[in-house]
Order: C-alpha cells, then structure tokens, then sequence
C-alpha cells in the first residue's frame, strides 16, 4: 500500500509539473492537427456545407481570439451555434441552451466510418458533458456585454463543444500516426493540451 500511495504521488507530481509549464489562458502553440494527426484530415463527422454555410453568415464580424484556443465567443461562437442549430443539436427546451449528446450521436453517424464511431461516441460524451456541465456559465456570457460590436452574443455552448473535440482529438489521435514529420511544434501542442485540455470557463 506504501509502494501505491508513492506511486500515486509521483504521478500527481508529475501531473502539477506539465501544467506549469503552460500558461493555460495563453494561446496554444500552432501546431496544425491536419499535420500533427493525419487522421483529422480524412475523418469526416459533420455536413461540411451546413457548416460552410454557418461561418459565411458571420464571416464580416472581426474573429477575436479566445484564450487558450477556444472559439466559445464572438462571430466564431455564433458559427457553431448556427451549426449546432442546423443539426437540430441544440435543446432549448430548459432556461439555459444546452447540446443534445443523442442528436450529436445520430448526426456523426452519418458521417463516421463504424470502425471509428465508439471513439467518436466516447469524445462526444466527454465534450458534451463538459459543455452542459458549463450551461449556466455560457448562460451568463450570452447575456453578458457584447463579444463583438453589432453582433448579438450566441450562447457559448456549440463552440465549446467543437473546441472540446479538437482538443481531444488532438490528445489521443485515433486511427493515425502521430507527427509524421516529426515536428517539434505538434509534440508542444499536444503537451499544452494535455496540461489545459479544456478552455478556461
């Protein structure tokens, strides 16, 4: 028992160790997950002209970057809205708008290879219950000052969750061979993200 409590206690050590190494409110390193992950950039898992569609709508608003990554405000957040929208994603049956895990399973579905759907679902899962574990926070925001001037603030929520997702993705990468080319920057990334897996909300 001695030998596991020590274990235990290096590892968490070790844990504190690589999350102060970054500054999770900076903005990640660049590494691109199309070059880091090859994988991302064959799968598949949403309407790509619904989403085309949904960022041509607020491409005129400036884009602000969020802080560490996220693209939970803004013209970016209301992109994903619309998205998350088109899929019929979004339950805004309650007070505060919350994503639909269920509705996000059926769509992916149509779009996923099947030998990749239980690392699809096990991501969903986790992304979705962080975001609707943030509800009345993204609540808060969306009735809070504008993000951009002249753009009526979107609930938060849909850009967490597709932020979520990469970040995830970009953490295990699936069904890929991990930097290919051997870039120093992927291997920085995929440590920040590991250390701040999540945006700071």
């Amino acid at each position: 028992m001695t030998r596991l409590y020590a274990f235990l206690a290096v590892c968490l050590l070790l844990i504190a160790s690589a999350a102060a190494q970054f500054d999770c409110n900076s903005a990640p390193p660049g590494g691109s997950p199309k070059i880091c992950c090859p994988w991302m950039d064959g799968a598949s898992v949403h309407n790509g002209t619904a989403y085309l569609v949904c960022w041509e709508k607020y491409a005129h608003f400036p884009v602000n970057l969020i802080p560490g990554g996220g693209i939970a405000g803004g013209p970016a957040g209301c992109a994903a809205e619309c998205f998350f929208d088109s899929v019929d994603a979004l339950d805004r049956n309650q007070r505060v708008t919350r994503v639909d895990l269920n509705a996000m399973k059926a769509h992916v579905r149509k779009f996923t290879h099947p030998d990749e759907l239980p690392v699809m679902d096990e991501a969903l899962e986790y992304c979705v219950s962080e975001a609707n574990a943030r509800a009345e926070i993204f609540y808060a925001i969306q009735r809070g000052p504008q993000v951009v001037p002249g753009l009526e603030n979107c609930s938060p929520i849909s850009g967490f969750t597709f932020s979520c997702l990469h970040v995830y993705a970009m953490r295990t990468c699936p069904f890929g061979e991990w930097n290919p080319e051997g870039l120093e920057i992927c291997d920085e990334t995929r440590d920040f993200y590991n250390a701040c897996p999540l945006n700071p909300y």
